[in-house]
């Protein structure tokens, strides 16, 4: 009968691995199969015996009870109880699986296969918004997830190729290498840089870890390493000449720094902001505007109005402004009229500088990576921009924790932490910016402090890398966890608590001890 225990185990698994990528209501579905299916089971004596024997259950519970403790000395109990309940599958997967029998290979492999497709299938409908096959066109990358966080949709992409490459799970063997590619493919195509650079150094760690098994002599480990060496310092040339690049100043026909009364060639008065020191490519974007000439030649060539409803400027006039510089025009109506349509169409679509319709996405990438550091640096503001308020949110992270070095401010008051501490140092963080450390690491110390934190980290490390069974995969998945906690609450969401806990206890309790090659 195919309606039993292990098949709603196996399905409720299914349907976790399917809403990874894409559904928390999924993952959600997923996760009421299995711990309903565990309790209908009953075999509860059963169950007890082995959660006394197993101690590794235990050290990884500490993960959830620490949180349970960090309501000892919380005051905000509303955010507390949400913050556990997102945690609960740190509580629930453990035990469950934990308790129940291992999945054996076939079922590894079923399973997988399913999380690859689900993927693929992902991919296939970011690549549709990403080439306007369906809906409008997609100005930020951040876009191309499907209703998770893109950091999170790399993780799942970069996570699923060492799987495939591993496990072989997919029926027709060219699938197994083909459809890593393509994921890693994706990971550039879709600038999901965090998922890319952990690929690469997971790869990387794995070849050093299994050299032996994959070079068959001195000479070919010679060449991997000599190629390595080779592709960093390409990377590294790379970067410099992008910073080169970014800090070069055009040559321009007139003199910028002259604001004195001038006219454009139709007779408008130039306006200047000498206060104003953004550039691009070196060149000031508020200086030199005929506002009149501008406004109304835009108009003309776009169907993106220069002002709202209200008559104020649309974000389409800052980026105007900034595009026009990097190719070192004044802002009249003699330079627009060098602009062609395509240009037109990029600065619409979110293009602020000329440079970005000349290099691949990576290039851009981190083109705009200098800008968004330079911008911080000299303003102090680093409202909009990734990686500049990454540097702000850990500021005021490690500020909390120098306050509350010893036990944290509880489970339920980093929230209301982070908001003080932003009021106490006058932050210019726009309010909408004002979010919590993006870092697991500095999250768990703000939350419980140094002793809590030491307690984490042995409930997240010690299991995961002293179980037998499948050591080299525990390796891979945690380095991949350890690598997202650097730039992301991961364990803060319910996608990325489901991802870490899913295969976090599937690889410590849930798979027998075979290797990848093993038929069954």
């Amino acid at each position: 009968m195919w309606l039993n225990h292990r098949n709603l185990y196996l399905l409720g698994w299914a349907t976790i691995l399917c809403g990874l990528g894409w559904s928390n209501i999924l993952m959600s579905i997923g996760q009421f199969i299995i711990i309903g299916n565990w309790i209908i089971e009953f075999e509860f004596k059963r169950k007890l015996k082995t959660l006394q024997k197993n101690h590794l259950i235990w050290i990884v519970l500490l993960l959830f009870l620490v949180h349970l403790l960090g309501l000892l000395w919380t005051v905000d109990y509303k955010y507390a109880s949400k913050d556990i309940t997102t945690k609960l599958p740190l509580l629930a997967f453990p035990i469950i699986i934990g308790t129940t029998k291992k999945l054996r290979l076939v079922e590894w492999k079923l399973l997988l296969g399913i999380y690859a497709t689900t993927l693929f299938v992902l991919t296939i409908a970011s690549l549709g918004k990403y080439l306007s096959w369906w809906g409008p066109e997609i100005h930020d990358k951040r876009e191309l997830s499907i209703y998770i966080s893109h950091i999170r949709y790399g993780l799942n992409l970069a996570f699923a190729s060492i799987l495939l490459l591993w496990y072989k799970p997919l029926p027709f063997k060219a699938f197994n290498i083909l459809l890593p590619i393509w994921f890693a493919t994706c990971l550039v195509l879709f600038q999901l840089i965090t998922g890319l650079i952990i690929l690469g150094v997971v790869i990387f760690i794995l070849s050093i870890i299994k050299r032996k098994a994959i070079f068959k002599n001195l000479t070919s480990i010679w060449l991997y390493y000599s190629l390595s060496i080779v592709i960093f310092a390409f990377l590294a040339n790379q970067t410099f000449k992008v910073y080169e690049d970014f800090k070069t100043q055009l040559e321009l026909q007139y003199d910028q720094e002259d604001m004195s009364p001038s006219t454009t060639v139709n007779g408008e008065q130039y306006s200047h902001e000498g206060k104003d020191q953004r550039k691009e490519n070196g060149v000031y974007t508020r200086r030199f505007i005929a506002r009149g000439e501008i406004e109304r030649e835009w108009n003309k060539a776009s169907t993106i109005p220069f002002k709202d409803e209200r008559g104020y400027d649309n974000p389409i006039v800052q980026r105007l402004y900034r595009y026009m510089s990097s190719k070192g025009l004044k802002k009249d109506s003699l330079a627009f009229s060098t602009l062609t349509i395509n240009e037109i169409k990029a600065i619409e679509n979110g293009v602020a500088n000329n440079y970005y319709l000349h290099h691949n996405s990576l290039k851009n990438r981190l083109h705009k990576t200098f800008y968004e550091l330079n911008e911080y640096q000299r303003t102090g503001n680093a409202s909009g921009y990734s990686i500049a308020m990454r540097l702000e949110y850990w500021k005021v992270g490690m500020a909390i924790v120098k306050k509350n070095l010893i036990l944290g401010v509880g489970t339920g008051d980093i929230k209301t932490a982070f908001k003080n501490e932003y009021e106490l140092r006058n932050t210019k963080l726009d309010e909408q910016y004002r979010k919590r450390a993006h870092n697991q690491y500095l999250t768990f110390l703000a939350c419980f402090g140094i002793v809590g934190f030491v307690i984490l980290l042995f409930s997240v490390y010690y299991p995961i890398l002293t179980v037998k069974n499948n050591p080299i995969l525990g390796i891979v998945f945690i380095l991949i966890m350890s690598l997202s906690f650097i730039t992301e609450d991961t364990l803060e969401t319910q996608a990325g608590i489901t991802l870490y806990a899913s295969f976090y206890c599937l690889i410590v309790f849930g798979l027998n001890n075979y290797r990848a090659k093993t038929s069954k």
